[in-house]
């Protein structure tokens, strides 16, 4: 059996009919840590928040259209929240679309919300072309990082082209080298900023984890998402680039695209 839309040329390419876009790999920032990811053909909703787009505008101030965000095969939640799958995402989005979430209270929450097609994502669940593999997500509490129970990390990969890995709400943890070295992903997708709860855990990655990413698989593109003030994010660019690895690592603006 075939994979629809594969072409050989110099390089096995997939191509999206959908919007006639042609890349192995297409990332688009929604905005904070929501982004739109296109792969083997498919196109995945990544941690919906929509609360502060501007939808009757079309899409101006994101450059991210309503319907661009609805056209989409599956939702992944890497965490179930108000910013990152927010009130208004939950208004808006198809009550019977695909939605992989990472827990059955999860599952619960949005099927109270009027969602019909919401699954856990196990271990290892095929979808469409892709197949997805959970990884453990971990916080910071008190000099070391905990398992979270409630958040996962997600694998993304196909039989001929490199594989994605979505770290998700998650810090820096010992297995993190072993999963990068392991499958060796093109992409890898953080949460930066340092971001913490009322009870002093951390959920994202400070500036020397992601360097720590980095240095595991150097050639590998990262995408730091950040749900942090702009003084952050000037912060990271700067360490980025005192340390070298401004062309290794991405910080995308609001509606910004990567055909990677």
């Amino acid at each position: 059996m075939g994979y629809p839309n594969l072409v050989f040329c110099d390089k096995l390419i997939i191509i999206n009919e959908r919007k006639g876009r042609v890349g192995v790999l297409i990332y688009k920032q929604i905005q904070n840590t929501s982004f739109l990811l296109d792969y083997a053909g498919g196109r995945f909703l990544v941690d919906p928040a929509f609360r502060r787009m501007d939808f009757f505008g079309a899409g101006l101030g994101t450059k991210v259209s309503l319907g661009e965000l609805l056209d989409v095969d599956a939702v992944l939640v890497t965490h179930l929240s108000d910013t990152s799958f927010d009130g208004l995402a939950r208004q808006l989005l198809p009550r019977g679309i695909k939605i992989f979430v990472p827990s059955t209270r999860a599952v619960r929450e949005l099927e109270k919300a009027g969602f019909s097609n919401v699954e856990v994502l196990q271990e290892h669940v095929h979808f469409q072309f892709v197949d997805l593999y959970r990884v453990p997500a971990y916080y910071g509490k008190e000099g070391e990082a905990r398992k979270s129970e409630k958040g996962c990390g997600v694998i993304l990969s196909h039989p001929v082209l490199n594989s994605i890995y979505l770290t998700g709400e998650s810090v820096w943890y010992d297995g993190m080298k072993k999963t990068i070295k392991s499958w060796k992903p093109r992409l890898i997708v953080v949460q930066a900023g340092g971001v913490r709860r009322l009870d002093g855990s951390r959920l994202s990655m400070v500036h020397e984890e992601i360097a720590a990413v980095h240095l595991a698989l150097p050639r590998a593109k990262i995408i730091a998402n950040q749900n942090v003030w702009e003084g952050d994010r000037d912060s990271l660019r700067n360490y980025l680039y005192g340390h070298r690895m401004e062309e290794a690592v991405l910080m995308p603006k609001d509606g910004e695209e990567y055909r990677l």
